[in-house]
């Protein structure tokens, strides 16, 4: 049986568990591991936008309409990701999408790309849009997002005095113009 196949959420707090691989609802207890444990490039994302890695991965779970999960591989979590809420505009609801996480996504690339695909299928249908930045020397980080079908915007932006690209995601009935 594939992982397209298995029943997703079969209680609602897990998304997907094989035994050895899981994506569950985040608890503050993956949280306080991964503060500790994120990528270099991750922290530097925290620090870009004003933030502790405590306060990125904590604020989310208290966030009225977000939306967040735990990848775990062999018990230990390997990142946190999900959606917040950001606006509704003409029946059109908007969302940011992120995610964060230890050396163990590029340790364990295959493990991750494998539900990678599910995940943001499944939080790219909570809203019309979805949205965030990447730093734009991120090149794996982009090439990965551009896999899982996000378009980015030609135009830089800089936050916190690094340069940046929007990324962004649609339903297929609404268009997106970065002009």
């Amino acid at each position: 049986m594939s992982m397209q196949s298995l029943p997703l959420f079969s209680r609602p707090d897990v998304m997907f568990d094989d035994g050895i691989k899981s994506i569950v609802k985040a608890t503050s207890e993956h949280a306080a591991y991964l503060q500790h444990h994120l990528r270099d490039e991750d922290v530097r994302e925290c620090k870009m936008h004003g933030a502790t890695p405590w306060l990125a991965l904590h604020t989310p779970l208290a966030l009225k309409g977000a939306e967040t999960w735990t990848g775990i591989y062999k018990n230990v979590p390997m990142c946190m990701f999900g959606t917040t809420p950001i606006s509704s505009y003409n029946d059109i609801s908007i969302g940011t999408v992120w995610m964060l996480g230890t050396n163990a996504v590029s340790d364990e690339y295959r493990v991750f790309l494998r539900l990678s695909r599910i995940v943001a299928d499944y939080l790219c249908s909570q809203y019309d849009i979805v949205e965030n930045i990447v730093p734009i020397e991120h090149h794996k980080t982009i090439m990965w997002l551009t896999w899982l079908g996000f378009s980015f915007s030609e135009i830089p932006v800089e936050i916190g005095g690094v340069e940046c690209v929007r990324f962004v995601r649609c339903a297929s009935d609404v268009g997106v113009s970065f002009n």
